[in-house]
């Protein structure tokens, strides 16, 4: 099969990097100190002794140096210093403006999670902040104009809803919200956790891939037989739930962490963790079960967004750097997490599988897919990505139809493309490694039913009944032309009869030109 990209695809033209639309970090200013010159007020009226050199070097000397140690002072101490535009005010929006006086407030769950971070990447406390006259200030990797159009999507559907925004590569979340409004819960993060259904449908798709099998193996589907990608692209639960059987509870949810899940809650409700690893909570998952159990908005974006970044997972974040009361950028203790969560070839063949065809978002790129779980209230996903981020959006409430966190997931991102300046980018396309492997659709005694779909495709298939190709022309061919035609070819020509008379016909026409006769000015031949 065609393994390229059939999606429509602009100009694969990247914005530059430094501060730009197109990037959350702010590039440092430097010094644009100007140099104007001043004219001389006249000549001098004395002649200069050797004192009055010296003097003036020295002099030079010490202006010098108290400039360069005001530039010092100014631009910050070491790791770095700061944008210089921040606001007076304990957080920030990621272009230094102060986010609003009730954003704490509107934010319960969020504020947590960036407090919680502030204490164990930086040892700092809320009451370390800035409180009107001195303190430290939190700049975040919030956009103020995503996150106020993420907040307005978000508050204009019926029913309580949660949107995150995460960047490939450097794992920043651009936009955050939870639909906290009037004392409610964060729908985004874990303490909210939803089922996902089809949309972690792409965990159990890497986890095949990462364990050998290709986007053209076959699975069984009840009483059809489709392919990986099939399976997945056209939400089949049962070809899904086969794939999943095969590998395990224990691979899934290891492919699932490296991705960017950090907890996951089971069928009775109990929410667990995974920074020790899958090991412990292992045994309270089912293969066939895992679109029941509930994740949060946080983390599908996250796992998208390693899709999206080559398989590259980067610790999801909200703090772009913090400053101290004199400018400077203050070190964090723990850096951001980065590692290689599944081989790139893996990933670039799930942006295939998950590869947008429709008009959700027009003339880019995009991958991704939509899920719907009915228990106690409906559940409705969007989880998709473009190469430069990635956007995870569910809606929930009782009269929900299945469709409703795509509008949301398509106004977040279209506001995206439109603040952050994101030029289209394609996807590089599947590389289609792995095996076409097909033993979950054979019989007992390895054959397959002519009539089902893989027969159908694959005709002359062994397992199909068809004739193995690799045989049959290689044996006839080989030994009749090689005995018949070697011996009567070989024997013949080699008789003397042939090789006498060729030799001895030429004789007359050895004498006929040395006979001085025939022409203009010799006799005539006998």
């Amino acid at each position: 099969m065609d393994n390229g990209n059939p999606s429509r695809v602009g100009d694969g033209r990247s914005r530059a990097d430094g501060g730009g639309r197109g990037s959350h970090r702010a590039a440092p200013r430097g010094s644009t100190a100007g140099g104007g010159r001043h004219r001389a007020a006249g000549a001098l009226s004395f002649q200069p002794s050797r004192f009055h050199v010296i003097a003036a070097v020295a002099g030079c000397l010490v202006i010098a140096a108290g400039i360069a140690v005001g530039v010092f002072v100014l631009q910050g101490d070491e790791p770095g210093y700061s944008a210089g535009n921040e606001e007076a005010a304990p957080l920030l929006y990621a272009n230094g403006e102060a986010v609003p006086e009730d954003f704490t407030e509107r934010h319960v769950g969020l504020t947590e999670q960036i407090y919680a971070e502030l204490e164990t990447r930086y040892g700092l406390g809320p009451e370390d902040l800035y409180d009107g006259t001195t303190g430290h200030r939190v700049v975040l990797t919030l956009d103020r104009e995503l996150q106020e159009a993420a907040e307005a999507t978000a508050e204009e559907a019926a029913e309580p809803g949660g949107v995150v925004a995460v960047e490939p590569g450097s794992g920043a979340v651009l936009c955050y919200y939870g639909g906290e409004g009037e004392g409610g819960a964060d729908q985004a993060g874990a303490a909210s956790p939803h089922p996902p259904a089809s949309v972690f449908d792409m965990v159990i798709a890497a986890t095949a891939l990462e364990g050998g099998a290709s986007i053209d193996s076959w699975w069984s589907d009840e009483d059809a037989d489709v392919t990986l990608t099939d399976a997945v692209r056209e939400s089949r639960s049962a070809a899904v739930d086969s794939i999943a059987a095969k590998y395990g509870s224990q691979a899934i949810l290891e492919t699932a962490i490296g991705l960017g899940l950090t907890a996951m809650a089971d069928q009775a409700g109990t929410v667990h963790t995974f920074e020790e690893g899958a090991a412990e909570a292992v045994d309270s998952f089912e293969p066939a079960e895992f679109g029941s159990y509930g994740v949060s908005v946080l983390d599908m974006a996250a796992v998208y967004a390693t899709i999206a970044g080559d398989g590259v997972h980067a610790q999801t974040h909200f703090i772009e750097r913090v400053v101290d009361d004199s400018g400077n950028t203050v070190e964090a203790e723990q850096g951001i997490r980065s590692s290689q969560a599944v081989k790139s070839e893996t990933a670039r063949d799930l942006q295939f599988v998950g590869l947008g065809t429709g008009d959700a978002i027009g003339d880019r790129d995009f991958f991704g897919l939509s899920g719907t779980w009915n228990d106690v209230t409906a559940h409705s996903w969007y989880v998709g990505a473009i190469p430069q981020l990635s956007v995870a959006a569910w809606v929930g409430g009782a009269d929900q139809d299945g469709d409703a966190g795509l509008p949301v997931w398509q106004r977040v991102m279209g506001s995206a493309i439109e603040v952050m300046e994101y030029e289209p980018e394609p996807w590089p396309g599947a590389v289609g490694a792995g095996s076409d492997l097909t033993d979950d659709i054979e019989n007992d005694d390895g054959t397959i039913d002519p009539d089902s779909e893989y027969c159908q495709a694959n005709p002359e298939a062994a397992p199909c009944g068809g004739e193995d190709p690799t045989e049959d022309p290689t044996e006839e061919p080989t030994e009749d032309p090689t005995e018949e035609p070697t011996e009567e070819p070989t024997e013949e020509p080699t008789d003397e009869e042939p090789t006498e008379e060729p030799t001895e016909e030429p004789e007359p026409t050895e004498e006929e030109p040395t006979e001085d006769c025939g022409g203009w000015f010799e006799p005539p031949c006998p």
